[in-house]
């Protein structure tokens, strides 16, 4: 027995390597010969972000999509695909020290960075700037998290889809001893502007229209109890949370590719 839970121990500390950049891509879009156009967004501290967009015809929404920080965007382009079927635009972008951002030092026991919240900013600067569609956050682990904290206050998120955003820093680090993991977070974040279970109180962004949360039962960081907490706490009115009762993973795309979108895509046809 003893054995037993030392393995899981250790499963569990390997299993959460949150961040694990790659800067090469294994795809770009030439290889599905997707129409798209590359994009560089500046960013804080002179940063330089890659982004890649890709337009539809079929609708006015444009996805802002945030990654969980394993890979690179290259490694999500069936998601990319299926969304811009649906008819939705959609714009993916690395965060600095990814794919072809620049540079930057991660530490991969590290949960999150603060200046990747700076890099959905920039994007979303960019996004407001040039495109006249409305705005959807959209992302997973990290990048639902961030998605929520940044998203929730700018005027001009019309929606906000969160697949396992982070709920509570104070609470993570707790269950973070608990299951002997090794990760870290950045110094005085618990009690801040980046701690998504913040934000979700105050006023929402003025043309904020909603909000969906999904979440898989079997999640061993976020409960069912913490996903209900933060759905509950969220002050916008239309908010949701759809479950996904078999999903151990931080992201709940490849369980049922099907379902998901259709999700997703009921969810912006009611915003």
């Amino acid at each position: 027995m003893r054995s037993t839970t030392a393995f899981i121990i250790v499963f569990l500390s390997c299993f959460l390597v949150a961040l694990s950049p790659k800067k090469t891509y294994k795809h770009t879009p030439h290889d599905f010969h997707m129409k798209h156009e590359k994009i560089i967004i500046p960013s804080t501290g002179g940063a330089q972000l890659s982004a890649w967009y890709f337009p539809s015809d079929l609708g006015d929404q444009l996805m802002i999509m945030s990654h969980d920080g394993v890979g690179n965007m290259g490694d999500y382009l069936e998601r990319v695909r299926i969304l811009v079927r649906y008819g939705f635009s959609v714009l993916i972008y690395d965060y600095r020290g990814y794919g072809a951002s620049s540079g930057f030092k991660i530490n991969k026991y590290q949960y999150v960075y603060k200046e990747f919240y700076d890099d959905f900013d920039a994007v979303y600067n960019y996004c407001e700037d040039r495109f006249h569609h409305e705005l959807i956050a959209y992302g997973w682990g990290i990048g639902a998290g961030i998605s929520v904290t940044r998203g929730y206050i700018k005027d001009d998120i019309a929606g906000i889809i969160a697949d396992e955003p982070f709920v509570d820093f104070t609470a993570l680090k707790t269950q973070f001893k608990k299951i002997n993991a090794v990760m870290t977070l950045p110094e005085g974040i618990e009690n801040s502007d980046y701690n998504a279970l913040n934000i979700v109180k105050k006023e929402p962004g003025k043309n904020l229209r909603g909000i969906l949360y999904i979440h898989g039962s079997k999640n061993f960081l976020y409960t069912t109890e913490d996903m209900e907490n933060l759905l509950h706490s969220t002050s916008h009115d239309f908010k949701e949370l759809y479950q996904f009762d078999v999903a151990s993973r931080m992201d709940n795309f490849t369980v049922n590719e099907s379902e998901y979108a259709k999700q997703i895509y009921a969810f912006v046809l009611n915003l």
